[in-house]
C-alpha cells in the first residue's frame, strides 16, 4: 500500500482525521488542469512516486506554475530535469527552496527524505563525459530516499592490465 494512503488510513484510525475528511482527500480531484499542462496529482497516491517535471520546452512561467500546483497539492519534494541555469534562475525568484544542480541540469524544490531503501545504491561513470546524466540519476535515486554512492571517472576497462585505474577481472582471452 502506497504510503501517502496508509498515512491517511492511520490518521482516520488515531482519530485525528475523520472519515469524511479522509475521503475527500483521497477522492480529490486528480489532475489539475493549467491550460498548457495537465499536472497528475495523484501519481504519488496510486504509484508511491511524484510526477517529474520535464523542463526542456517548457517555459519558466510554466514550471512555475507545474511547481505551484504541485505544491498546493501536497507534494513536498519536486524534481525538475532537463532545466537550463537561466530558466531555474527565474524559476526561483518564485520558489525560493528550489536548488539548482549545474552538473545535472535539474532543479529540486523541497528537502530530501532521509534514506530508507535496502542499501546503497552505486552510480558510476567511466569518464567526465557522463557525469550529468549519472548526477540526474543519483538526485533522483536520493530524492526517492535512497542512499548514494559517486563513483565518477573510474577509469576504462583494459584487460591488458594497462589501466592506470582500475584492474578489472577480464575473461580469458
Amino acid at each position: 500500500m502506497n504510503n501517502e494512503i496508509r498515512r491517511i488510513l492511520e490518521q482516520v484510525q488515531s482519530g485525528a482525521l475523520d472519515v469524511d475528511e479522509a475521503a475527500l482527500r483521497l477522492k480529490l480531484e486528480p489532475f489539475a488542469e493549467l491550460g498548457y499542462a495537465k499536472v497528475d496529482t495523484h501519481r504519488k497516491l496510486r504509484q508511491g512516486i511524484a510526477e517529474v517535471i520535464y523542463g526542456a520546452g517548457k517555459t519558466a512561467e510554466q514550471i512555475v506554475g507545474i511547481i505551484s500546483a504541485m505544491k498546493d497539492h501536497g507534494q513536498a519534494l519536486i524534481l525538475v530535469t532537463r532545466l537550463d541555469s537561466e530558466k531555474a534562475a527565474l524559476v526561483q525568484e518564485v520558489h525560493t527552496d528550489m536548488r539548482y544542480y549545474g552538473d545535472a541540469h535539474m532543479g529540486i524544490a523541497g528537502e530530501f527524505p532521509q534514506p530508507d531503501g535496502n542499501g546503497p545504491i552505486v552510480v558510476a561513470t567511466g569518464g567526465t563525459s557522463d557525469i550529468p546524466v549519472a548526477e540526474e540519476a543519483a538526485l533522483t535515486a536520493q530524492a526517492l530516499g535512497n542512499r548514494v554512492e559517486r563513483l565518477y571517472d573510474v577509469g576504462w576497462l583494459d584487460c591488458t592490465g594497462s589501466s592506470p585505474t582500475w584492474k578489472p577481472s577480464c575473461p580469458p582471452m
